[in-house]
């Protein structure tokens, strides 16, 4: 079904324009406010109890921000599971306003909790935004904070209160597909010219002619993105605010406050057009078992988040110095893991054997009583708790002892 491709590249875009939009609402918190506060989709949890709070972030801490676009489902039954179609982190840094965001493949194949190997986009189905958000948390290293989930309709609806965009289409387009889910209709003639929301959308699904394949048909798109956020940010776009703010309003859930969401948009507002910047979770395409996958490559992945997600804070996990111990009776295992935390940054200083070879699980002991550093190293290896053993006398801050349950890393 080619209605993933659609919403992918279509909610690319409103993810981008979401945010800037905020910027300019900076000005007129108020109105913005007054709208949002009306509608219990903003600061909800989807109405689930068991949905975790997220800890505020700490000072000089990035704003990391989950954007899903969701299949529809069950149009029906608005608590039936749906996929996440797209996933794109957006990561903000309020002391140097610059915003960040990684796209990342619906088809990456991740480890979400509870269900093995699959495709990141089940985990939304699986779970909600909760599970969504702890699996791109997992993949990344990192806490995410808040989600957005935007709807196909919003998209349509806030480029028409734009009062369409202008750009130029680089040719014709002409594309018909009955059998979609919803039908698709191209058609498009070459040259500048105004789209409204439909022609938005059909701009941004066409997938035929272009010579140098996705090269071309990303230029395009960012293309549109460079021209809706020119809209966004022109004076004459403040009038709109109103048609705006209520189509965000019914459009999007989040469980974003709307007190924090105004905090966060003034901290955003001066922030440069250049200091708003693309990327994409790096890797490759490939088949296993019949199943088309994106198998995401670790260390580039590793080098992204340093260089962009961490960027001049400190890696946290490189503080922390970790022994690993192996109890399991398994050759060779305390050593795949030491390379394993090594490769999430972690300072691994003592590789060996326990005191016996018949631990059944496998145990983390915090030895300096710094909690959150061995949550840290308890999350890198999925285990969900830790015990306190100080010694003060030990070069590592975290031990762990490796169990049987870990013979199959």
């Amino acid at each position: 079904m080619k209605r993933g491709v659609s919403m992918k590249k279509v909610l690319k875009i409103l993810a981008l324009t979401l945010v800037v939009i905020l910027i300019v609402m900076a000005s007129a918190t108020y109105f913005f406010l007054k709208h949002i506060n009306d509608n219990d989709t903003v600061g909800s949890s989807d109405n689930n109890p068991d949905f975790p709070i997220p800890d505020p972030p700490k000072k000089d801490e990035r704003v990391n921000v989950l954007i899903l676009g969701v299949d529809v489902g069950d149009p029906t039954n608005k608590n039936a599971p749906s996929r996440s179609d797209t996933m794109i982190l957006a990561s903000f840094d309020p002391d140097d306003k610059i915003l960040d965001f990684i796209s990342i493949p619906r088809d990456t194949r991740v480890k979400i909790k509870g269900h093995g190997d699959e495709k990141i986009g089940h985990a939304h189905a699986y779970g909600g935004p909760a599970l969504a958000m702890e699996t791109v948390g997992d993949l990344f290293g990192i806490d995410v904070h808040y989600y957005f989930r935007l709807d196909y309709q919003g998209f349509k609806k806030f480029v028409d209160n734009l009062g369409g965009v202008r750009v130029n289409v680089p040719m014709d387009m002409e594309y018909n597909d009955p059998y979609d889910d919803p039908p698709l209709h191209i058609s498009l003639k070459k040259g500048w010219q105004t789209l409204n929301g439909e022609k938005a959308i059909q701009l941004v699904r066409y997938r035929k002619g272009y010579q140098n394949g996705d090269i071309g048909r990303i230029e395009t798109q960012q293309a549109f993105m460079n021209a809706v956020i020119d809209k966004v940010l022109s004076a004459g776009t403040i009038l709109r605010l109103p048609a705006l703010a209520e189509t965000l309003s019914t459009h999007l859930s989040t469980n974003m406050t709307p007190s924090e969401m105004s905090k966060y948009a003034f901290k955003a507002a001066g922030i440069k057009k250049e200091n708003i910047n693309m990327y994409q979770l790096p890797g490759d395409s490939t088949y296993i078992d019949g199943i088309s996958y994106f198998i995401y490559d670790p260390q580039k992945t590793k080098d992204l988040v340093a260089t962009v997600l961490k960027g001049k804070q400190d890696n946290a996990e490189a503080q922390v110095k970790v022994e690993v111990l192996n109890g399991s009776g398994v050759d060779g295992l305390a050593g795949k893991v030491a390379k394993l935390l090594e490769n999430e940054g972690f300072s691994v200083v003592k590789v060996g054997n326990a005191d016996g070879m018949n631990y059944s699980t496998t145990r983390v002991y915090d030895r300096k009583g710094k909690a959150e550093n061995a949550q840290r190293v308890a999350k890198a290896i999925d285990i969900g708790s830790y015990e306190v053993d100080l010694d003060e006398k030990s070069s590592a801050d975290v031990t762990i002892i490796l169990g049987k349950d870990k013979s199959n890393l």
